[in-house]
């Protein structure tokens, strides 16, 4: 099992890169997925009502997320205490998915892609990854994506000034996939990754 930790910022474009790998048989995890489940729990909850407020749990129990997100990504401090409340609950589930008891896996499959947009803000174990693999895309474009998907410009702006520079980003990356140009050229370097890995006899 090939396991890739996929990253990149808002509207880099990492969901058109994991749904490609996923046409070529790979297994995905969507983090934000497992975020969304563990933010339910219990415990969770009371963490995140004593750092940002009782309103942020409804009547019925679940979670505001609109105004969850309004607080936590107001400034950097806010979105780091989000972070240290709710990624450890979230690593503990991704090291059962990837190791399991007695080293048995939960996930299976030649490759495993595990999407990871704020890898470098979360201190995941990068030690449970084969590879990085980071899209990156110039600020502007990824603002007019975001836009293009009903978030305003200035959310975006606000969103993508607290998560790491694609600077960071490639520091962390054993490969790098461009997506300041057209859906066609980033399935080629996509293409070309996944063929050369074949090659290697990783998947």
């Amino acid at each position: 099992m090939y396991v890739v930790f996929l990253t990149g910022g808002l509207a880099s474009g990492k969901s058109t890169v994991a749904g490609w790998l996923a046409e070529k048989g790979a297994t995905l995890v969507d983090l934000d997925a497992i975020a969304k489940e563990t933010q339910e729990t219990d415990s969770v909850l009371a963490e995140l009502k004593q750092a940002f407020g009782s309103d942020i749990v409804a009547a019925d129990g679940s979670l505001r997320r609109d105004i969850l997100a309004e607080r936590a990504f107001f400034t950097p401090e806010s979105a780091a205490r989000l972070n240290t409340i709710c990624w450890p609950p979230v690593f503990e589930r991704l090291s059962e998915l990837l190791v399991g008891g007695s080293c048995q896996p939960i996930v299976s499959g030649s490759m495993v892609v595990v999407q990871i947009p704020l890898l470098v803000e979360s201190g995941v174990q990068m030690g449970l990854a084969d590879e990085v693999v980071a899209v990156t895309a110039p600020e502007a474009l990824r603002i007019q994506r975001a836009q293009a998907r009903g978030m305003s410009a200035a959310d975006a702006s606000a969103r993508i000034a607290l998560q790491a520079t694609d600077e960071q980003r490639q520091q962390i990356a054993n490969t790098v996939l461009d997506n300041s140009g057209s859906l066609a050229e980033l399935r080629s370097q996509v293409d070309d990754w996944y063929r050369q890995r074949t090659a290697e006899k990783l998947l």
